[in-house]
């Protein structure tokens, strides 16, 4: 992971369609880079369940077949355009970590229980 001081244990994936904001959801938001490229679509985030926090967007890209996921960090400056679903960074495809699900758990009923419950976010 890009966040050296994070722990891949300590995060959990949700799907972008369980991800609210103001707008909707996280699903079908695409996100573009630098030069007007796009560089996928937000398939889920990376999550912190003790502090309620997203610290990751998992970026697809590519084909059906062999498709890519990516991680950029939640605090990537960023700007949402909501009514186009585009979410515009100033980095490319070749600044961004290539994500491994295998390394995170999915999000668990015991994951919301840990949110519900754990000290208030910061």
């Amino acid at each position: 992971m890009a966040n050296e001081e994070l722990k891949p244990d300590a995060l959990r994936y949700l799907d972008a369609d369980q991800v609210q904001h103001p707008s909707g959801t996280l699903e079908g938001v695409t996100v573009w880079g630098a030069t007007d490229e796009k560089l996928g679509a937000i398939s889920g985030v990376l999550v912190e369940p003790a502090s309620r926090r997203v610290r990751y967007f998992v970026v697809k890209r590519g084909a059906a077949l062999l498709p890519r996921r990516y991680v950029l960090a939640a605090d990537t400056p960023a700007v949402l355009e909501a009514g186009d679903q585009k979410l515009r960074i100033l980095l490319d495809i070749d600044r961004l970590e290539r994500f491994d699900a295998r390394q995170v758990e999915r999000f668990s009923e015991e994951d919301a229980i840990t949110a519900m419950f754990a000290h208030p976010a910061a």
